[in-house]
């Protein structure tokens, strides 16, 4: 069955933090899909500074995974839901299964949609960072808790997650997407 994988980076970094552990990318190409049976592996990743080049190495470094990298520069709340529908639909006569990791129940229509043309449809996430209309839409929902043996990074070191008021006070700081490539910056080292 042909399956496309859409990761919402930004997504992916908070459910990281709330699990405390960090996510290897490189395997969840291969988990979700063997390689003949991939489509297409989309990453989501917000760009703080265009001419950062840790930046631009951590989304070089996503397409020698093999992901398709969508980027934008943002700054302040980096929203990916009008990329990512448009790509889920634009793409959609490819594949036969979706997995998509996001939470936003912005993306609710296009699932309902995706569904109605017979399309199968795996949402990964942790539920407190997950819409209940976006999880009603899914033909499946995967808790990413229960995933950590096949997904967690190893090696590398493993990033300490701040407490929450260390955490409010870096964020005035930092924005969230500079925070995101930051720490999965740390991961490709």
């Amino acid at each position: 069955m042909k399956t496309a994988l859409f990761i919402d980076g930004s997504y992916m970094y908070d459910a990281a933090k709330r699990l405390g552990w960090n996510i290897d990318h490189r395997k969840a190409i291969g988990i979700f899909a063997p390689p003949e049976d991939l489509y297409n592996a989309f990453y989501y990743a917000p760009v703080t500074d265009s001419n950062d080049e840790r930046q631009q190495k951590f989304l070089d470094a996503l397409v020698f995974m093999g992901y398709t990298v969508r980027s934008r520069e943002t700054h302040g709340d980096p929203r990916f839901e009008a990329m990512i529908a448009t790509d889920l639909l634009v793409t959609a006569p490819r594949w036969e299964r979706a997995v998509l990791a996001s939470g936003s129940g912005d993306l609710a229509h296009t699932l309902a949609a995706l569904r109605a043309m017979g399309k199968e449809i795996h949402l990964l996430g942790i539920p407190e960072l997950t819409d209940l209309e976006l999880r009603n839409q899914c033909d499946r929902y995967i808790d990413l808790r229960e995933m950590q043996a096949q997904l967690e990074r190893t090696g590398g070191g493993r990033r300490v997650y701040p407490s929450l008021s260390e955490e409010v006070q870096r964020s005035e700081e930092a924005s969230p997407a500079r925070r995101l490539l930051e720490n999965l910056e740390d991961e490709l080292k």
